[in-house]
């Protein structure tokens, strides 16, 4: 049986830069990361529906190990991160770290370390390594939500997910049926509006529209990004300090109402500007702004002028072998139907059976708590040298997911892996009462903003709790775990010698970057024909 120091389940973002931290800043090269699909890239590799992109300014939803000067435009499409994604795993020399089509089906403590079970699609077997250290990435993105309608099996035509699109499909000309508004509802309904006969979108709900300008990125901008000193940090900082102010209107003081109200109208205004007359009555939400993700208008309001395309506001009632029929009764007949239902966002490591010191699963564990929780969204009572990325209460309600995952890859390597790989302890597991302690004031914030005002969103799970949203700004979330509360946690075994060990480990990361300084600037010098920069390196 296979053993490693760490292993990685989820090759998305999340895997990536917690890759990144173990080789490039921890010195750990004993890892490896393990996914169900057979590329990397998470949710940007999954999600190849028309019109699919980041409404959350590039230049801020990008590693901050790696900026990329050469972004086309503000808010990048889907093929554009992929790319950038999968060239920052070559720049890093990641590559040889990932085991594709392996799907993770469960993992065991055995009171030192774990036993992790995976599915090789390949071939169908199961194979089982061990590792000190088990990290999930997996996100709360992965699985597409599985709704379920009525007369459902019995549809002849094409019936398929956003996150599992059917590129076989041809919908020019042909009639097609959009079920749910969200995000990816906004991105389809515009990009195959002009090609099919007819689209209908069922909506039970409305939702906050706000404009979306897309700046291009000239030639001039993207050589100030890659040759003015600091330029790009400071306009990433620029970006994260705008967007992070977005989330100071969802709390419960008058002023932040205020703020609110005065953005609903602005919102208010655009859509009743962008929109058909004879939707006006049924488009705006009547829910506080942040109840829902706001979306930022990708052409969808205009796109709902072509006579060809309807929206209806109501949910279906069922589906028969050649259409629809909604909830009022209306019956029509579509070549296919879309399902922009979402993912699974509060059903966190499902279906990945974890069983904890105790004997007992983590999705009973969770069952008992109202859902899924962990300390500072990462760790979980239990379940020893085991830490949960994007895990619990760390979705940022509007800034970016790769912020507030990077700023868990440093928490989680200074509180465990650190700790680990230095010798100081074997076992790490934060106490029950402490992650309760901090739970328990997590949902007393929760319910005061927003995200509690009683509409249907994501962010809610079955037992009624928030398991998904951070309630401040996510700079608060930094804030939050940038010191490690070390009485939060039990510590067992470990070595006398672990400040040794540490000191060595150190010692050979840093040698190693002194190496390929020396190695660097001797192949300048010999390049450029110094030989008094090259006598002065080897004389010291």
């Amino acid at each position: 049986m296979d053993e490693k120091n760490v292993i990685i389940v989820g090759a998305g973002v999340a895997g990536i830069a917690m890759a990144h931290t173990l080789k490039h800043k921890l010195g750990v090269t004993d890892f490896e990361i393990y996914d169900k699909s057979g590329g990397i890239g998470g949710t940007w590799r999954a999600n190849t529906y028309p019109g699919c992109g980041s409404d959350v300014p590039v230049h801020l939803y990008s590693f901050s190990f790696n900026l990329n000067p050469d972004w086309t435009h503000a808010l990048a499409d889907q093929e554009e991160i992929l790319r950038y994604i999968e060239a920052t795993v070559d720049k890093f020399d990641l590559r040889s770290h990932f085991r594709l089509r392996q799907e993770c089906s469960g993992a065991k403590w055995d009171g030192k370390q774990w036993i992790v079970s995976f599915v090789d699609h390949n071939t169908g077997r199961t194979t089982t390594k061990r590792c000190r250290i088990l990290l999930t990435a997996v996100g709360g993105f992965s699985r597409p939500r599985r709704t379920k309608f009525p007369g459902m099996e019995g549809f002849k035509g094409r019936i398929f997910h956003t996150a599992e699109w059917d590129h076989s499909f041809d919908y020019t000309g042909k009639r097609v049926a959009v079920i749910g508004n969200g995000c990816s509802a906004a991105q389809v309904v515009p990009s195959i509006a002009p090609a099919v006969q007819s689209l209908t979108q069922y909506a039970r709900s409305p939702q906050w529209y706000h404009e979306r300008p897309n700046r291009t990125f000239s030639t001039f901008d993207k050589f100030c990004f890659r040759y003015l000193p600091l330029w790009q940090r400071w306009h990433r900082l620029d970006l994260f300090l705008q967007t992070d102010e977005l989330a100071t209107v969802y709390g419960p003081s008058e002023e932040q109402v205020r703020k609110r109200r005065a953005i609903e109208e602005t919102a208010r205004q655009y859509i009743y500007r962008e929109t058909p007359k004879k939707y006006h009555s049924i488009i705006v939400p009547d829910f506080p702004l942040g109840c829902k993700r706001r979306i930022y208008d990708p052409g969808y309001l205009e796109s709902l002028h072509h006579e060809h395309v309807e929206l209806l506001p109501e949910g279906l009632q069922r589906m028969t072998e050649n259409g629809i029929v909604s909830e009022s009764g209306d019956e029509r007949e579509f070549d296919a139907i879309i399902l922009a239902t979402g993912f699974e966002v509060s059903a966190f490591l499902t279906p990945m059976k974890i069983i904890g010191k105790k004997g007992q699963s983590l999705e009973h564990q969770w069952q008992e708590n109202r859902g899924a929780q962990a300390y500072m969204g990462s760790f979980v009572h239990n379940h020893p040298n085991l830490a949960v990325l994007f895990g619990p209460n760390t979705f940022p309600a509007f800034n970016s997911v790769i912020y507030s995952i990077e700023v868990q890859v440093e928490y989680i390597a200074r509180t465990l892996i650190e700790p680990i790989m230095d010798g100081y302890s074997d076992v790490i597991e934060v106490r029950q009462e402490a992650e309760a302690k901090s739970i328990r004031e997590l949902d007393e914030v929760l319910q005061t903003t927003v995200f509690a005002a009683g509409c249907s969103n994501w962010y809610i799970n079955k037992a009624g709790r928030n398991s998904a949203a951070w309630p401040g700004l996510a700079s608060s979330y930094w804030k939050a775990t940038f010191f490690t509360k070390w009485q939060d946690f039990t510590m067992e075994g470990g070595s006398s010698t672990w400040l040794v060990k540490q000191g060595w480990r150190r010692l050979k990361y840093a040698g190693s970057h002194v190496l390929l300084y020396v190695v660097a600037t001797a192949a300048a010098a010999y390049t450029f024909q110094r030989p008094a920069v090259l006598s002065a390196l080897v004389s010291g």
